[in-house]
């Protein structure tokens, strides 16, 4: 798929997580973008660890939502008020609340997800106007050094633990960031000079092969492009409302075109799985 279809779906996608904290249409969003990802993930891209730390990151908005916020009508339990700040009543609406935070900040991460596991970083790159290539030249290229980082800190770790190294306190870990970041150093200078010798910065940028546009990619632009006008004239008009759970929880109240937008994101998906 072209990475400026796959930019306008996620730029329409976070929009309309943006524009409401309705958990039933952050829900959708979130259905879509899942859907998206395993439709048109690159080979080898691994869902799994984001899946997980969207988890976490789902859990840790419910217990701190839980733990600070002493406010609603149903109490699950009383924490002595003399404990500073976590004392006071645990409500069934201040869980309620984390969670539709959780649920926005995982729509959120789902929806930018396929920048990173359906293009490429050079497609990205590539897709950039003409006056922002350095700069995504640049940003690319220092994302890219982030997990061979990672595999240095192991290989590091590994070997001195063969030898012998063992965590002694801070001052201990000192064996292993001054071989790794040795090592990044080498790497961030040897990809300068492969960069130099093919003669980057020389003239004006080349394509291997230009981007095209097939139909799955205007179908994508179009529903995506469509999805997130319709939602933004349903915040002008008000038909997108917001929903809280104070001072009584209640069902978050749907709109059946909010609901058509957010199902049209779905529809790349849908067209992926009838090739």
């Amino acid at each position: 798929m072209n990475a400026r279809t796959v930019a306008a779906w996620s730029a329409s996608g976070l929009l309309i997580v943006v524009l409401t904290n309705n958990p039933a249409y952050r829900a959708l969003v979130l259905l879509a973008a899942l859907n998206f990802v395993v439709a048109y993930r690159l080979p080898g891209a691994r869902l799994r660890p984001l899946l997980m730390l969207l988890a976490v990151a789902t859990l840790i908005s419910i217990v701190v939502s839980l733990l600070l916020s002493h406010t609603g009508a149903h109490v699950l339990l009383v924490i002595p008020p003399a404990i500073p700040v976590l004392g006071g009543p645990l409500t069934i609406e201040s869980a309620m609340y984390g969670a539709a935070a959780g649920l926005g900040i995982a729509a959120g991460a789902m929806v930018v997800a396929p920048l990173s596991l359906v293009v490429e970083s050079d497609q990205l790159v590539d897709a950039l106007p003409a006056s922002l290539h350095r700069a995504g030249t640049t940003l690319a290229a220092s994302l890219n050094l982030i997990p061979g980082i990672g595999r240095s800190v192991t290989s590091v770790r590994e070997a001195q633990t063969m030898r012998g190294w063992r965590p002694r306190g801070p001052r201990s870990y000192a064996e292993i960031l001054v071989p790794v970041t040795l090592t990044a150093l080498e790497n961030s200078i040897q990809l300068a000079e492969a960069m130099e010798a093919r003669g980057y910065g020389s003239g004006p940028r080349t394509r291997m092969a230009p981007a095209r546009f097939r139909a799955v990619d205007i179908l994508t632009v179009a529903a995506s492009g469509v999805g997130a006008a319709a939602f933004i004239a349903g915040r002008v008009t008000g038909s997108v409302t917001d929903w809280f759970p104070y001072p009584i929880p209640s069902w978050p109240a749907v709109d059946p075109v909010m609901v058509a937008a957010c199902v049209l994101l779905a529809l790349p998906a849908v067209v992926r799985q009838r090739d």
